[in-house]
């Protein structure tokens, strides 16, 4: 093996070592990172959703995740024994400025439809709720997917605690949705 072979290997074997070096240090600090924003544990989920808006929970639910990064808060509210087994409520609220709720809106529903999608189907808007939230009439819109189970979700927004635009989002599959409890747990926001 030639001299300039050698010395080839041994700074190729280095940039290696130094990238799995620095690879290893940025997963260590994407995971603590990510662990300080994202939380499935559901007393900091629940410090998250308290932050957002008050309420009463309904019987058999629970806060499944919250998320706290910079001007971002988001909680889920699902059923404490399978969340595919009911109704998910999804609570977003920003700190950001300038954001108009029917582009909130806007970019929730087109989110949905491109997650639902993904399997071949298509999404459409079967009609529009009035429901009250924190004493204001609010308007949900009200979307279906064609794929088998059918997945319905509502999107509205409303002003949740400080201020701050909250987006709300109610997913199920079709056969488990269930108006009396989201009017009810909506009605109890505060």
């Amino acid at each position: 093996m030639s001299r300039n072979t050698k010395i080839a290997l041994i700074v190729v074997g280095a940039l290696v070592v130094i990238c799995l070096g620095v690879c290893g240090i940025g997963w260590f600090m994407l995971n603590r990172v990510s662990q300080q924003f994202l939380s499935p544990d559901p007393q900091a989920a629940k410090r998250v959703a308290s932050e957002i808006v008050d309420y009463t929970l309904p019987d058999g639910y629970s806060e499944l995740m919250g998320v706290d990064f910079l001007v971002y808060k988001m909680a889920v509210i699902a059923p404490t024994q399978r969340a595919s087994d009911g109704m998910v409520f999804m609570l977003m609220q920003t700190g950001a400025g300038g954001m108009d709720q029917a582009e909130m809106e806007r970019q929730m529903q087109q989110a949905f439809q491109q997650q639902f999608n993904r399997s071949g189907g298509t999404t459409h808007v079967v009609g529009q709720e009035r429901v009250n939230i924190r004493g204001r009439e609010t308007t949900l819109t009200i979307a279906e997917n064609d794929t088998s189970p059918p997945m319905r979700q509502a999107v509205g927004t409303f002003e949740g605690k400080n201020g701050g635009m909250v987006v709300l989002m109610v997913m199920a599959n079709a056969d488990d949705w269930n108006d009396e409890l989201m009017r009810e747990f909506l009605g109890s926001f505060r």
